[in-house]
């Protein structure tokens, strides 16, 4: 999607489809915020998601902030929701993401993105990675299908994995 332009309503549709869906899944309240971050985009992250919890990082949220000008990706949790998100899935998330941006599918990507985060937070009182049993309605087999390197970010600030997407990998309307 070229900078400036929106989401298209059946775009939209999409991903709170997936949005929901990681919701239901694991009882996480999940965020999408795509668009530019003034300042540094990880210290934007942060803050972004100290203002959607209300400045207090309690309970269970993960944010995925997109900005496609800025060529930047990062998935930021609560400690809570760290718990069940590690590091190195909120790192594999957002490689699978950004390998999507990189051919164009914005909204494809971010709902991989969401799906492998909830499949990595598991179902509340489930241990994170068992499997959904099969025939399970919130079983990410239901989801609609969508389609730079990660790198872990702090060791006792929210989980946090970022990528900077290469100058040659472009993002192109979907």
């Amino acid at each position: 999607m070229a900078s400036g332009e929106a989401f298209r309503q059946d775009q939209l549709d999409r991903l709170n489809r997936a949005r929901l869906l990681a919701e239901r899944q694991t009882g996480i309240a999940f965020h999408v915020r795509v668009g530019a971050v003034s300042g540094e985009p990880e210290a934007a992250a942060d803050r972004l998601l100290t203002e959607i919890v209300g400045g207090r990082l309690a309970g269970d949220h993960v944010l995925v902030v997109v900005s496609p000008g800025q060529r930047f990706v990062r998935v930021v949790t609560t400690p809570t929701a760290r718990r069940r998100i590690s590091d190195a899935a909120a790192s594999l998330a957002t490689l699978s993401m950004t390998s999507s941006f990189a051919v164009g599918d914005l909204v494809g990507g971010l709902v991989s993105g969401l799906r492998q985060l909830a499949d990595a937070a598991g179902r509340p009182g489930r241990p994170p990675g068992q499997p959904v049993p099969s025939g399970d309605p919130a079983s990410p087999a239901s989801a609609p299908t969508g389609s730079g390197p990660a790198a872990p970010q702090g060791s006792t600030s929210p989980a946090a994995a970022t990528a900077r997407l290469g100058r040659r990998a472009p993002i192109s309307a979907v």
